[in-house]
């Protein structure tokens, strides 16, 4: 890459959905010169330009200005990428920008599950990577509008040799979003897809909010049997969950009014990420030696309604 000097207020987003929109919005509130990357064809049409992206929380709508590009148009170095492409996007959508990036680049991976953080530090080791693990809810209300629909927090962790503890200072401090350093950050990714083994499938076979999920017996019951299953595969592995079930269930209250990742991908006839959540369970189960009945009957039932 040419030697050209990095600004360490300009961060790069890439991927323009519900994550991506609001870590776009919420750096940009901290003062922060964000430009957002767009990988899909159809939104290239946006790249070069200036514009806002509106952030609804609480009720409360408000605009925050960034600009957009592409892999083509980018026209310098990248000093912060936060990478929010789906699990099964990552590595290529990273291999996309690999020009543009280079050992100073400070990256942070939020992708829902496991397997894909592995595949790209495989390829990309040299880098500066960090991995995030965030239990906030959001949806996309349309193309650049993202609503807040549940706080949580986030939490974030070096994962190559080559990240440093400074590199994400500007997140652990004076941030709209709760951002915790982690110095265990795998077990975090492991609690986090412990979680969504148990929400986002079956939020998706019902096509409902997460919230709805304890509304009902039958909601309640199958949520129940996955929260078991999931317990007992990682208890027999060495990774038990505390309170597993205490934190399912308060992810579902607390962002009772957000639609699921899943069921988002589902309702739009879009590839979801289960290959990287009850699959990627069932899958390390099957290793094991272990049975995951409640996991497989799951991702049956949405196979059938053409759900993948």
């Amino acid at each position: 890459m040419e030697d050209r000097p990095r600004k360490n207020k300009h961060w790069h987003i890439l991927g323009a959905g519900s994550v991506g929109c609001l870590w776009a919005a919420s750096l940009a509130d901290k003062g922060l010169t964000i430009e957002i990357i767009l990988k899909d064809e159809a939104m290239q049409s946006q790249s070069g330009r200036s514009g806002h992206l509106t952030l609804v929380s609480q009720g409360q709508a408000s605009k925050y200005p960034v600009s957009y590009t592409s892999p083509a148009l980018i026209n310098q170095p990248i000093s912060h990428l936060i990478l929010c492409t789906k699990a099964q996007d990552a590595l290529n959508a990273l291999s996309g920008i690999a020009d543009h990036i280079d050992d100073k680049t400070r990256i942070l991976l939020l992708q829902n599950g496991m397997g894909s953080q592995q595949a790209i530090i495989k390829t990309f080791p040299q880098y500066k990577i960090w991995v995030g693990s965030m239990t906030d809810g959001a949806y996309l209300k349309e193309r650049f509008n993202v609503c807040h629909a549940g706080k949580g927090q986030t939490y974030i962790g070096p994962f190559t040799q080559a990240a440093t503890p400074d590199d994400f200072d500007a997140l652990i401090s004076d941030f709209r979003l709760d951002v915790r350093y982690s110095n265990t950050i795998e077990k975090q990714l492991w609690s986090k897809l412990a979680i969504n083994c148990c929400i986002n499938g079956l939020t998706a076979l019902f096509n409902c909010r997460n919230g709805a999920l304890l509304d009902n017996d039958e909601r309640q019951q199958r949520l129940n049997e996955l929260i078991e299953e999931t317990a007992s595969v990682l208890a027999s592995s060495g990774k038990a969950i505390h309170e597993l079930k205490e934190n399912v269930y308060q992810v579902c209250q607390k962002t009772a009014g957000n639609i699921s990742s899943t069921c988002q991908d589902a309702r739009q006839n879009r590839t979801t990420e289960l290959a990287y959540i009850n699959q990627y369970l069932i899958q390390y189960a099957t290793d094991r030696g272990l049975e995951v009945k409640s996991h497989r009957r799951l991702i049956k039932e949405l196979q059938e309604r053409d759900i993948h």
